[in-house]
């Protein structure tokens, strides 16, 4: 009986880790395929030229970059690795690289914290298939979800690393590599770094003073440190330059733009806290911490029911959770305008807190939730699956994602350009297409227009260091050097000043191009050849 009822319990093991294999295989596939088609958005105008530009040219000096470097360093290094022109292509494959980090980081953290696997693929499903990842905020070539993996390794390390009252310098130093690489990714992930650095002074408890230091504190600047370098050079290299890109325009002339009538944001607070409601109780995060509430009671009732301690985990640990949740909270709501992904770092800590809690119960009291966790991840899995799956009919059409469509588009117009028999620039505010065909672009282009929409309203002392023209001065640069064609069709206002020129010179429009995504339909104003 004995032999027949571990037979039955290693054919249900195997069962259940073949099921867990085959549905994370789907959910890895059907990932990548959403990320190479999701539609293309005006913030990879940002991040993705620099991709070709940071072969020949120096990030905030030669071209504008409103963000700290370690995004465009990180796509630039995917773009090396591949060695792929398809510029779209090797930006959301960073991205998707950054997902498996993400899941792998919260699949391990978890685990070393529970022992099992089960529960922590069930926490990595939980945590992951977030209605907020599924859209631009983890779909698309941008910063928004690269810090997010480093900000939970951060803390999960720091976490493990004082566990059970052992300092270990080691792991605690890689914790604060960690937290330092996602501010260097996105400077909003700095929200974690007080809550860690202040609970280092603290935790554990049972080491004295001078003992947390050298095995605490001291490893985890150091590692902080390291993890630093990137933001630390720029700021040796050219402060000046640095902080007027990272913090001068989002403080400035950003705020003041969306101030002025921008749509799509939100600006007052009331605003901000509808935004913040819709995202931190979405389905997937509902259903997250209902499994949470029925770890804790669970662990409530067996400790009174046994008389003993059922939490085995310091609350230290607790405590730093609902520290980081706190401050990365606050500094969400910082920022204005504020938008989706501002409020996504907060969500970090939700995977932190299940694995936490369930460690924290004992085996009896683990096994009375472990039904709950299972339905739990079945219904986040029956409501993200099905988005999740959106584009699953062109996986094994990779000519039709939406990644080679723009490649393409690009491509068409290098060869229009050909035809015609005319050589320069592209003058355009969506600098992707272009760059995609192996072409150039303006400097003061060459990120998009971020920096053009704003020029106008950027005060003298805080507009010297940044490479850009405006709405007011575009003409004098394109009379300068005048392009080989413009690409229009995206923005009518901003782009009126690039039509008024084109119209003034007689290019000739060409609109058949194949170019349409979310914001218009291009065309393409080629210059006349000369004789013409």
């Amino acid at each position: 009986m004995h032999k027949l009822v571990e037979h039955k319990d290693e054919t249900r093991s195997t069962l259940l880790t073949g099921a867990m294999a085959v549905i994370s295989a789907y959910l890895v596939v059907s990932l990548a395929v959403r990320i190479m088609n999701y539609e293309l958005r005006r913030d990879e105008g940002l991040y993705v030229p620099p991709m070709r530009l940071l072969d020949e040219n120096r990030l905030y000096e030669d071209f504008f970059y409103n963000h700290v470097p370690g995004s465009a360093w990180w796509f630039y290094a995917v773009r090396q690795l591949t060695g792929s022109d398809y510029l779209l292509l090797n930006g959301r494959l960073g991205v998707l690289v950054g997902w498996l980090i993400f899941a792998a980081a919260i699949g391990f953290v978890s685990f070393a914290l529970t022992r099992s696997r089960l529960v922590s693929w069930c926490i990595v499903i939980l945590s992951l298939l977030n209605s907020l990842f599924l859209t631009e905020t983890g779909m698309t070539a941008t910063n928004n979800l690269l810090p997010l993996p480093f900000s939970f390794l951060g803390i999960g390390l720091f976490i493990l690393g004082v566990h059970r009252g052992r300092g270990q310098p080691v792991v605690i130093g890689l914790a604060g590599l960690c937290l330092s690489a996602a501010a260097v990714l996105k400077i909003s992930a700095v929200a974690f770094v007080p809550p860690i650095a202040i609970a280092a002074f603290f935790l554990p408890f049972s080491l004295r003073f001078r003992e947390r230091v050298k095995r605490v504190v001291l490893p985890l600047a150091v590692g902080g440190l390291v993890g630093g370098l990137p933001i630390l050079f720029y700021l040796v290299v050219d402060p000046a330059r640095f902080l007027a890109h990272v913090v001068g325009y989002h403080t400035g002339p950003h705020v003041r733009y969306w101030q002025g009538g921008g749509e799509g944001a939100a600006v007052s607070l009331a605003e901000k806290f509808l935004l913040a409601y819709d995202i931190w109780l979405t389905s997937a995060v509902a259903v997250s911490l209902v499994v949470a509430m029925t770890m804790a009671i669970a662990g409530v009732q067996w400790r009174l029911a046994l008389g003993q301690p059922a939490w085995r985990l310091p609350f230290g640990s607790l405590i730093v959770i609902f520290a980081a949740l706190a401050f990365s909270g606050f500094l969400s709501f910082v920022p204005t305008p504020a938008f989706p992904q501002y409020f996504a770092p907060p969500l970090v800590c939700l995977p932190l807190t299940l694995a936490v809690l369930f460690a924290g119960l004992d085996p009896d009291a683990r096994k009375q939730v472990l039904p709950t966790i299972l339905a739990a991840t079945i219904v986040v899995l029956a409501l993200g699956v099905p988005r999740l799956s959106q584009y699953m009919g062109t996986a094994i059409h990779p000519q039709r994602w939406l990644v080679s469509r723009v490649h393409d588009g690009g491509v068409a117009i290098a060869q229009r350009l050909a035809e015609a028999g005319v050589e320069g620039k592209v003058a355009t505010l969506v600098p992707v297409y272009p760059l995609e065909g192996g072409l150039d672009v303006y400097p003061e282009l060459a990120t998009g227009l971020f920096a053009y929409r704003i020029a106008d309203i950027t005060p003298p002392q805080l507009a010297r260091f940044y490479r850009m023209t405006s709405p007011t001065k575009v003409g004098q640069l394109l009379d300068a050097d005048p392009p080989a064609a413009l690409l229009l069709g995206f923005d009518a206002g901003l782009e009126a000043p690039l039509l008024a020129y084109a119209e003034r010179n007689g290019y000739v429009p060409v609109e058949n191009i194949g170019i349409t995504d979310r914001y218009g339909t291009g065309v393409l104003y080629v210059r006349r050849a000369r004789g013409e």
